[in-house]
């Protein structure tokens, strides 16, 4: 089984795999969550269980593009990753939680279900870093506990910063809490670089994308048709999974059309049901984004 070459914990090697169902890994920023969550992936992995990664966080994505939630399940014998299998992506529309929770919980339980209907007996959910108290992280891990019915919650923590939602889970019966150390290979990334990480994940998924003229009254459009130059969408089918992302370029109102840049073709729009606006905004020459609010502000 090929390994991921860093500093593994002896807690990590010791961890008893006996486990099934949806295992969520949680932890702050920068302590080797995602590290944690690809090596656990690694080791489940095996020619005898169909295993499925989560990526749960809309901001550092690992295996689909910024503002999304992406499951997906390995082959059946294949330890490799990314996994290969079937894959489900749902939008958040934003790259941060904060503002955007209650989409975000829906997202996630949209693709655990997808993923457990569809045969995974293990699901590793790699939540977001977002786990200030102040800001709704602490609530927002409880309510995903509460609503997805976790089997295990692998907690990586510095600092007893995850304390607040720990405490009382460590006295209820509804989920296995286990702790574990951080690795020590881990290294912290300022917000220059996980900028940079987002424009290199839209550049990758925009690299051969097509120039599409939509007539949006054929569609739903939530929250409501604002399509402003630049703002990021997503086209979604009838279940509410996203079948690709879109950036606007070129709104009509009179024709009531909209140019968007999609990776999509003109085909993939039979299997279209609506179109999900976001609020974030992404410059078509650097492929940075913006919150829409500050994008505004800008012009």
């Amino acid at each position: 089984m090929r390994q991921i070459q860093i500093d593994i914990p002896r807690p990590w090697q010791e961890l008893n795999l006996d486990l099934r169902g949806l295992l969520m890994v949680v932890g702050k920023a920068d302590v080797g969550k995602t590290t944690f969550a690809r090596y656990l992936y690694e080791r489940l992995s095996g020619p005898s269980r169909i295993v499925g990664y989560l990526d749960g966080d809309p901001g550092q994505s690992t295996l689909g593009p910024p503002c999304t939630l992406t499951l997906a399940l390995a082959r059946e014998g294949d330890q490799s990753f990314p996994p290969q299998g079937a894959i489900w992506r749902s939008f958040v529309g934003s790259t941060s939680p904060r503002g955007h929770m209650l989409q975000l919980v829906i997202c996630a339980a949209r693709l655990v279900g997808a993923g457990l209907e569809a045969g995974a007996e293990v699901i590793i959910y790699d939540t977001s870093g977002l786990v200030d108290p102040g800001q709704g992280g602490i609530n927002l891990k409880m309510a995903k506990v509460d609503l997805l019915h976790p089997q295990a919650l692998l907690a990586i923590q510095e600092d007893r910063e995850l304390e607040p939602l720990l405490r009382p889970l460590r006295q209820s019966r509804r989920v296995r809490v286990l702790d574990l150390p951080s690795s020590p290979s881990c290294r912290r990334r300022d917000i220059e670089a996980r900028r940079a990480h987002r424009a290199k994940q839209f550049a990758q998924y925009f690299a051969n994308a097509n120039l599409l003229k939509v007539q949006w009254p054929k569609f739903a459009v939530f929250p409501a048709p604002c399509f402003e130059p630049n703002r990021l969408v997503a086209l979604e089918d009838p279940g509410g999974f996203t079948l690709g992302l879109g950036i606007v370029e070129e709104p009509n109102r009179g024709e009531r059309t909209v140019l968007i840049l999609t990776p999509l073709s003109s085909t993939d729009l039979d299997r279209v049901d609506a179109i999900r606006l976001g609020d974030v905004v992404v410059d078509l020459q650097t492929f940075e984004d913006r919150c829409l609010a500050d994008w505004g502000k800008m012009g």
